[in-house]
């Protein structure tokens, strides 16, 4: 009795601790209103204007949908109303004058003619200081100067020069092409000489030689062998003459 009345007390004085127990640290002071958050107040001024459904400005709005089919096929009707026609061209009927060409080419080749007269009479003339005077005023003469002299001259020279070097470059290649084949022939010959093999044309002619003598000694064995049994078969007696003996 004295465990259980024990034991009673103690449960009543938790019970009164319980109710008389207060926190160290109110956290209700703590706690923030979440309306009062920088983050909310800035949220609310920045769109507080869409809670305001009274708006001034009211757009016009086209219910209907329009037909694009339509729309195109007449933009396409307008565009060939607009489009201009132009007449095709038409060629005019023209005569071709061929029969005066004739007269024309005699007519060029006489005016060259008489420029070609002209001009081998002016260089006879000119070549005389004092025939120059009796020059028509169409005519130029012309003189051959020093400096036409010495360029044909250096000319002259250049080309000269130059089927010269070609035929030093010739002749220089045929040289070095016949010295090119005695030294082949060289090599070939101590090659030849230093190496025991044979050379190919050699190998194929023996070759061919000794696969033609054993055809020869195949074709005389087979002969041989053909003579031995057609003689065996020819001296065997016949069957009944085997039964009979």
């Amino acid at each position: 009795e004295a465990e259980l009345f024990r034991e009673i007390r103690i449960q009543m004085r938790a019970k009164d601790l319980l109710k008389s127990s207060v926190a160290p640290i109110d956290t209700s002071n703590c706690r923030r209103d979440p309306q009062s958050r920088t983050a909310t107040r800035t949220k609310q001024e920045r769109l507080g204007f869409l809670q305001d459904k009274s708006f001034s400005f009211k757009p016009r709005i086209n219910p209907t949908i329009p037909d694009f089919e339509e729309l195109y096929w007449a933009f396409q009707r307008k565009t060939l109303r607009r489009q201009e026609i132009k007449e095709p061209i038409r060629n005019k009927p023209f005569k071709l004058r061929t029969s005066n060409l004739h007269t024309r080419q005699r007519q060029a080749s006489e005016k060259i003619k008489d420029s070609q007269k002209l001009s081998k009479v002016s260089v006879q003339k000119s070549h005389s200081l004092p025939g120059l005077s009796s020059l028509s005023s169409n005519t130029l003469p012309v003189y051959i100067t020093d400096a036409t002299r010495k360029r044909e001259s250096a000319i002259r020279y250049a080309q000269e020069n130059k089927k010269e070097g070609e035929k030093k470059g010739i002749y220089w290649l045929e040289k070095q092409k016949m010295k090119c084949q005695a030294m082949q022939k060289s090599v070939n010959s101590r090659a030849k000489a230093l190496d025991p093999h044979k050379s190919l044309e050699e190998t194929q002619k023996e070759k061919s030689k000794q696969n033609r003598q054993n055809l020869q000694d195949r074709t005389k064995e087979y002969r041989k062998e053909l003579e031995e049994m057609q003689l065996r078969v020819k001296n065997r007696p016949f069957l009944f003459e085997q039964v009979t003996k």
